[in-house]
């Protein structure tokens, strides 16, 4: 039932020339909607780069996103964190 209020897509841009190559930007969608509220949320990140030469050869370039890994290992850590106080807290308690 949630399946039309949050939609994920890959989104290819406009392509771009660059000497004698074309570079095509591609990225992640994702789209959710609240059912009965006006907007919404959009998450874009990008993913890769289509690389196109002029001799017909074609190469996909993965873009790796170090934002993102360092957020979720922050909030990894906060949450490790956040366990390791709780259970410091209970045990000081039973004794």
């Amino acid at each position: 039932m949630l399946a039309p209020y949050i939609n994920m897509e890959t989104r290819v841009g406009e392509p771009i020339p660059v000497g004698d190559a074309t570079i095509v930007p591609m990225a992640k969608s994702l789209r959710i909607q609240i059912p009965g509220l006006p907007g919404g949320l959009i998450w874009n990140r990008p993913v890769s780069v289509l690389v196109q030469t002029s001799d017909g050869g074609e190469q996909v370039l993965p873009i790796r996103d170090v934002t993102r890994r360092a957020q979720l290992g922050l909030i990894f850590g906060s949450m490790m964190g956040l366990l390791a106080v709780w259970l410091v807290k209970r045990l000081s308690k039973k004794e």
